[in-house]
């Protein structure tokens, strides 16, 4: 028999700028309801797994209150096909207070039982939504302990260094003046880091001895948030740990084309 988890919601654009974080790297996405830890979380890749995020927020950040506690110890998985659809609906509950419902049963995958959302409703006194989740099965589903000490770690890391919101929208705007080149290479050299394009060198911390390079797709790192970050300059791998959120991403290195080395500038 289904069981339902309920919520009161109320002004809920920072779990709609939460769920963005996700809309851009891949359309649909896992997301747990965690109820022991009484927060929301989520983990999203890309197809080719050069990008993963990772990010939690709580419910009370979220604009959402428990209103009825169910006692369940394990998260609850609610498998989202669009989450732009989602944000879209979330945006018609954007003023006042409003119900926030998910029916979700448990479910037999091989010899582990999971809990899976089958829907989602919300609604206020003049409108009701309902949203289908998706199967499980569609998933490939990432622990924590998996993205913790497989995705987001390394075995050599050259340095650790900051890199602040202001620096990331720089970043981006020097990209698209050479939108045709798509690469970003992170340097260490001269005992500073660099990100450089095709048309520019930019520093960017006084952080590193030993010279390194990584490169990334350009339209990989635009998928980084805006925020402020302790990055790890690993041997294969950047890890973008976040220090305005809860959320860390990981970059991880592409071979160039010899077309694109033959036609890099010098600095």
């Amino acid at each position: 028999m289904a069981k339902t988890i309920s919520f009161t919601g109320k002004n809920v654009k920072t779990f709609s700028a939460w769920l963005k974080k996700f809309s851009s790297i891949e359309k649909s996405l896992l997301i747990e309801v965690d109820e022991a830890n009484q927060c929301f979380s989520a983990k999203s890749y890309n197809e080719e797994k050069s990008i993963v995020k990772s990010s939690k927020i709580s419910f009370e950040d979220s604009g959402f209150t428990l209103k009825f506690p169910t006692g369940e110890s394990t998260p609850i998985q609610v498998g989202l096909y669009d989450v732009s659809r989602v944000m879209k609906s979330l945006d018609h509950f954007s003023t006042g207070d409003f119900s926030f419902e998910i029916k979700y049963d448990e479910v037999l995958e091989g010899q582990n039982k999971k809990l899976a959302a089958s829907n989602i409703l919300m609604k206020n006194a003049a409108l009701k939504m309902k949203i289908s989740t998706s199967s499980l099965k569609v998933f490939n589903y990432i622990s924590d302990d998996l993205f913790e000490n497989r995705i987001a770690s390394t075995e050599k890391v050259f340095t650790i260094f900051d890199l602040p919101n202001v620096t990331i929208e720089e970043i981006n705007s020097l990209s698209d003046l050479d939108k045709e080149y798509k690469f970003l290479e992170f340097l260490i050299k001269d005992k500073k880091v660099f990100v450089k394009g095709k048309l520019f060198e930019l520093d960017v911390a006084d952080d590193g001895d030993e010279k390194a390079i990584i490169s990334v797709y350009k339209d990989q790192f635009s998928k980084i948030d805006v925020e402020s970050y302790s990055v790890k300059f690993g041997e294969d791998k950047l890890v973008f740990n976040s220090k305005d959120t809860d959320t860390s991403t990981v970059l991880s290195m592409v071979v160039k084309d010899t077309k694109y080395e033959e036609g890099e500038t010098e600095f």
